[in-house]
């Protein structure tokens, strides 16, 4: 997706700028948190004074994101190692088999409970944190 032209306005006029090291370095982090694609749009943008979105990370959350991406991991595994047993349980004609597949998938509903419940004190911190705010 290429970036739309304004055919308004066409950029025929060419402007070379010098800048020091730190100020460059200092654009490239302003480049990277904010909506200019390039170094040239930014420096326009600045010169037309027109408006910069600046987009903050809030890097305080990232640990529970990690947590929460093992989280739904975790219950993807056991959902399809209930998945798993269900269709031996189907496949099955001998009661004791039966059985044997019943215990296996409620053990494994046992850790969707403990997991569920992992996530919930999870929310329940993200809930904290928000409403401090």
């Amino acid at each position: 997706m290429g970036r739309k032209k304004d055919t308004t306005e066409q950029l025929s006029h060419m402007l070379c700028v010098r800048i020091s090291r730190p100020y460059y370095e200092k654009m490239e982090r302003w480049l990277a948190q904010s909506n200019c694609n390039s170094a040239a749009e930014l420096a326009r943008s600045i010169l037309y004074k027109e408006e910069i979105i600046w987009y903050h990370k809030d890097a305080s959350l990232d640990e529970v994101v990690k947590e929460l991406a093992a989280i739904r991991n975790e219950l993807k595994a056991i959902g399809t190692n209930i998945n798993q047993i269900t269709r031996y349980f189907n496949s099955t004609h001998m009661p004791n088999q039966k059985m044997f597949h019943a215990l296996k998938v409620q053990d494994e509903y046992n850790k969707v409970g403990r997991t569920v419940e992992q996530l919930l004190i999870m929310v329940s911190e993200i809930i904290k944190r928000w409403s401090q705010r």
